[in-house]
């Protein structure tokens, strides 16, 4: 390590340590001068480790030190004159500061770095971000090393301000089984140990907890003067100012950049610094220029460059204000130079060839924005969205909570969701109560109200519950917009929330008093408004319009109004808030408990935890259809058959009957049920060959407006867009296909006749699903139905054919269908798609095979029948079905009259 002497000391430490002004305390002065420089040496050692974990990050050894020192004589200025003391602790703030970015300072720290409640979290996130899901346990007990490196450098970046306070009045035991400490001194360590680490570890508090710790100047030691008092606050905005500041090329040596192994982004922070060269003060503000400029290739550098000098003007210029305002004599730096615009910078760090134009996304009316995006405009004119997005928020919160409890190995926790409607100073208020995690007033505050930044596995609220990274909690919420549906319920809205860590005291409450056009209010609970236990209860006041269409019967049930999605139609109707919420959230994870009556009494059980998967099927299938549970009648208090009331429709309760005693259980890459399904019976089958719609894909445990088009039952899905009314199903292709298998054999039994053009939907999914289907009869000739096998001897017996779509051939008389009859030389078969996932305007392939590409099942598994019959390559025959448009021509008969129908001629070679 350089030796510095006095004479190539910053100014500012020079005055401190070096001149006379002090001389009748020279011994008082050189006990601090002599420590501090005892411990700069020990500092030192441990700074150089800190390459070794971090090599990607820039300059972190003594070398940073001592620039620190000479950035914050250049921004404070002549006129502050520092004590020995607080030379002392400034000087032992800078230099532990960052020293905890190295596993071997967290071991002096007394803890190793894996050995810290944050590390299961930390890889945890890892594991999530590399594979999207939940880590297994078996990952964190013993986790792939890349994965812990990238865990450990979290930790590293993240902790270093947390363990930095702890440095100074740390210890290690050497190889003679002394101690030693980085204060050696027992007396300054005692006397200032602790607040050398406070002052160290603000350089990453925000400004309002640099004010609130750090204001009071703390008293000189027995041994000085007493007018030797430190400015805490003072030395803390030199610190954080100082840090940000070092920006210049000797934080970033050309050398080790070109011998590390940087990543990319950490070589734009590397090029800039290099780029960058020291400061000078110019008219209150630091200027810093970088003359050689940027090249094309080097934009990023360049904006990384401008955006980080902005945040040092900002944090001068916040500096500036606390001093001022704290009556502390301001520093000479008040902000930086030519950071005004690109174009300002631009001056001072050319850009080669290019001009900065700044896209930057700007958005004026924030309230406005959340009102369109967090309402009508995503989701619709329906307010029951609002209800299931707080359905859904509120079950995740209890998930959350149980896979706390589950991971740390406590009691199992039993969570519940309730809501009521009840009259408050004449007015409607619907609530929604959850015993879950809860949230602090710093979440409720704050990263609730992020929009577009979901805050369940944010950083605030792991940090307030450890281990929940770690766990198996996988949210529903994703998007950090579904709290702010709740105001197309209502604008008066009342938050209550108390976390899981604390006590009926530490509950708070916010409130919008007209939605989000006007501030909301943050304030504690008084004592009759807290909760007695952890969760959160949202209460809005019902619209006006809402409020216009609930009615009440004479047995005080009350009824609102809902648009109900059946069978691919929706509809206004009047419905208790239990069926609502049975209607809403088919797949719970939860128990949700609900009123039928104003006020909230009579609650009852409206959904159970996961009943979806062992309930009746037929009642399930009920549920699926927007129909009331089985053996509710026109008496039942809850249920009413008149036209303005819920009530099912002839054809959705045949197909409840009828499909819900063969729902088909099927599973995830986990083994986690995913689904109920089934394939409609053969006299379900419409006209064109389709079936109604009888499925829904949820988006976690809500309903979504996507169904699986062939399917009927319930599949668990996974939200596809901030809306969440598209979803795509969790269940795993192999779970599904040993389900088609079961729907193959079904087929078996039946009669041809009975099978005729049934097979198609559950051939399309065998071969979507790698199944071999040849045995399903889905061509038709003169003859009728035939399978793979048929068709292949048929065409090996022509020399040429005509390929229709069978659509074509359909015939309906009276509200009869049939089918004609086709001349000898035509084959007719489907050539859209049966099965695929549709809802809200969007239409995917699900289950996808990219065997197929583009081409339906039918028509590629028809050009392999073509290439087995005559040799003629499969591609060639779909490539001539894409590319021709056909030709219209006799292609059967129906009672006598000859039928036309655009048709394909396959000609042998």
């Amino acid at each position: 390590m350089v030796q510095l002497d006095d004479s190539s000391r910053p100014e500012l430490w020079r005055k401190a340590f070096s001149q006379d002004i002090f001389a009748d305390n020279l011994n008082a002065r050189d006990r601090f001068k002599r420590a501090f420089l005892d411990m700069e040496e020990r500092a030192g050692q441990l700074a150089n480790e800190i390459a070794r974990d971090m090599p990607e990050f820039t300059q972190h050894d003594i070398s940073h030190t001592h620039a620190l020192w000479e950035i914050a004589n250049h921004i404070s200025g002549p006129e502050l004159l520092l004590n020995p003391a607080e030379a002392y602790v400034l000087g032992g703030a800078i230099l532990v500061h960052d020293l905890a970015m190295s596993r071997a300072a967290h071991q002096i720290s007394g803890k190793n770095l894996r050995d810290r409640r944050e590390w299961p979290d930390a890889l945890a996130s890892e594991v999530r971000k590399k594979y999207g899901r939940p880590p297994h346990p078996m990952e964190l007990a013993s986790p792939p090393e890349d994965i812990a490196a990238e865990a450990d450098k979290y930790l590293l970046r993240s902790l270093h301000a947390e363990v930095a306070e702890e440095l100074p009045t740390a210890c290690w035991t050497n190889l003679d089984k002394s101690t030693s400490y980085l204060i050696n001194d027992p007396e300054l360590r005692q006397a200032y140990g602790r607040v050398i680490g406070k002052v160290a570890a603000s350089h990453h508090w925000n400004t309002d907890e640099v004010t609130k710790n750090l204001s009071a100047p703390v008293g000189a030691p027995a041994f000085a003067p007493i007018g030797w008092n430190v400015d805490t606050l003072v030395m803390a905005c030199l610190l954080r100012t100082a840090d940000a500041a070092h920006l210049d090329a000797t934080r970033a040596p050309d050398l080790l950049a070109a011998v590390r192994d940087l990543p990319s982004q950490s070589k734009d922070h590397w090029l800039f610094q290099t780029r960058i060269q020291r400061p000078y003060l110019q008219n209150g503000r630091l200027v810093f220029t970088a003359p050689d400029g940027f090249a094309a290739d080097e934009i990023e550098s360049w904006w990384l460059a401008y955006e980080t000098l902005s945040m040092v003007d900002e944090e001068l210029r916040n500096i500036d204000s606390i001093l001022s305002d704290k009556g502390r004599p301001t520093f000479s730096a008040r902000g930086v130079a030519n950071v005004e615009s690109p174009k300002m910078f631009s001056l001072v760090a050319p850009c080669r060839e290019w001009e900065p134009v700044e896209a930057k996304v700007k958005v004026d009316d924030v309230a406005g924005l959340v009102r369109r995006l967090g309402g009508s405009e995503l989701y619709g004119e329906d307010w029951t969205v609002g209800l299931r997005e707080i359905a859904t928020n509120a079950c995740d919160a209890i998930k959350a909570r149980a896979a706390l409890a589950s991971y740390r190995g406590g009691r199992p926790f039993v969570g519940r969701v309730s809501f009521w409607l009840e009259k408050q100073d004449e007015q409607v208020w619907l609530s929604c109560n959850d015993n879950g995690i809860g949230m602090p007033p710093a979440i409720l505050g704050g990263k609730l109200l992020d929009f577009g930044n979901t805050s369940w596995l944010s950083a605030e609220v792991v940090r307030e519950n450890p281990g929940l990274l770690a766990s198996r909690f996988e949210p529903a919420g994703r998007f950090g917009i579904g709290f702010f549906s709740i105001f197309m319920v209502g604008n008066r809205v009342k938050v209550i929330s108390r976390p899981a860590s604390g006590g009926p005291a530490d509950t708070w409450i916010l409130e919008f008093s007209d939605g989000v056009e006007h501030r909301p209010i943050l304030r504690k609970a008084v004592h009759e408004e807290q909760l007695d236990e952890p969760g959160t209860t949202i209460s809005v006041q019902l619209g006006e319009s809402l409020c216009d269409g609930m009615s009440t019967d004479q047995r005080g049930l009350t009824f609102l109004p809902a648009r109900l999605r059946r069978m691919g139609w929706r509809s206004t109707e009047s419905i208790s808030l239990v069926d609502l919420i049975r209607y809403l959230m088919p797949a719970a994870e939860v128990d949700i408990w609900a009123s039928r009556y104003l006020g909230g009494r009579d609650s009852e059980c409206a959904v159970s935890k996961q009943e979806w998967i062992t309930m009746n099927g037929v009642k399930l299938m009920r549920r699926v259809l927007a129909l009331p549970d089985e053996g509710l009648s026109e008496d039942s208090p809850s249920f009413d058959y008149g036209d303005n009331h819920w009530g099912g429709k002839e054809e959705s309760e045949e197909l409840a009957k009828t499909v819900g005693d063969r729902l088909g259980l099927v599973h995830d890459a986990e083994g986690r049920a995913a689904g109920r399904i089934a394939i409609c019976n053969p006299e379900m089958m419409e006209e064109d060959f389709s079936y109604p719609e009888g499925s829904i894909v949820t988006a976690g445990p809500a309903r979504a407006a996507t169904n699986l088009r062939g399917v009927c039952g319930i599949l668990v899905g996974r939200p596809y867009g901030a809306a969440r009314e598209f979803a795509v199903p969790l269940a795993s292709y192999s779970s599904m296909a040993d389900w088609v298998d079961g729907e193959m054999d079904r087929l078996a039994n039946l009669s041809a006749e009975a099978r005729g053009g049934w097979p198609v939907v559950v051939a399309e999914m065998a071969w979507r699903l790698n199944r071999d289907a040849k045995h399903l009869p889905c061509w038709r000739t003169k003859e009728g139905w035939i399978t793979y096998p048929d068709m292949v001897s048929w065409i090996s017996g022509k020399t040429s054919f005509h390929v229709a779509d069978l659509y074509n051939f359909r015939v309906e008389i009276g509200g009869d269908e049939y089918v004609a009859d086709l001349n000898p030389d035509i084959l007719a078969f489907e050539v859209g798609r049966k099965v695929y996932l549709s809802g809200s305007g969007t239409s995917v392939d699900w289950p996808e095979n990219p065997e197929y590409g583009f081409d339906h099942p039918l028509v590629f598994m028809f050009s392999c029948a073509v290439e087995e019959a005559w040799g003629t390559p499969s591609f060639r025959v779909r490539s001539f079905l894409q590319q021709s448009r056909g030709q219209r021509v006799e292609s059967g008969k129906f009672d006598g009259r000859s039928i036309d129908a655009f048709a394909f001629p396959i000609t042998r070679d």
